[in-house]
């Protein structure tokens, strides 16, 4: 009995090795893909206050029944954008794909929400550098403000409920700290790093609110 749980035990650290040294390493969490950098202000008890550098998203705006769940629907948003960088653009440019996708919530009542790539900040940095979108829903904007975020991560997957939960969180615990979030629904980011195929328990989720105190 002891030989089978020893063998038993090599046989699954041998199969995590094995899957985190190739791309199937995406189904336990490994990020094999560009992050935007950011500087750590503030080291919370279950938060950080971060601040990052300048950004390039490429979005679109697009609206859903005020009921759909957070976590349903995401296609409507992910297929253009997706579209885009991998050469539906003017210059038919393929474009390296980053981590995470931002998600937010622009108007509860009218469902209306926002998607958002990140452009690759170690190939672009100016606006003009980005080839233009044949899909005239998608936008590129400069993303300067806010760049101050209180930020918590989770993991599973992205409901309505579980990202209730999260935001009250962060709020009670920043609140506690005498630090102050924004109250714009419209402002919080949800961010989610991971392909849809990863397991729920390895997944990596960010909810970050921008700070009322830039400075």
């Amino acid at each position: 009995m002891q030989f089978m749980m020893i063998t038993l035990c090599f046989l699954l650290i041998v199969s995590f090795q094995l899957a985190f040294s190739n791309p199937l390493s995406q189904v336990f969490g490994a990020l094999n893909i560009e992050t935007p950098s950011y500087d750590i202000v503030i080291k919370g008890a279950n938060y950080e206050v971060r601040r990052y550098h300048s950004q390039l998203w490429a979005q679109i705006d697009f609206t859903v029944d005020p009921s759909t769940d957070f976590g349903n629907k995401m296609s409507i948003g992910f297929q253009p954008l997706f579209q885009y960088i991998t050469g539906e653009n003017a210059a038919e440019q393929k474009i390296p794909m980053t981590a995470p996708v931002i998600m937010q919530r622009l108007d509860s009542e009218s469902g209306r929400r926002r998607m958002s790539f990140i452009m690759s900040p170690s190939k672009f940095s100016t606006l003009d550098q980005l080839p233009k979108p044949i899909n005239v829903n998608v936008k590129l904007v400069a993303v300067n403000d806010p760049v101050v975020l209180a930020c918590i991560r989770f993991n599973m997957g992205l409901t309505s409920k579980r990202v209730g939960e999260r935001e009250e969180e962060l709020r009670k615990a920043t609140e506690i700290d005498r630090i102050q979030l924004v109250n714009e629904q419209a402002l919080v980011r949800v961010a989610s790093y991971n392909p849809p195929w990863t397991l729920p328990w390895f997944r990596t989720n960010d909810i970050c609110i921008p700070l009322v105190n830039q400075a």
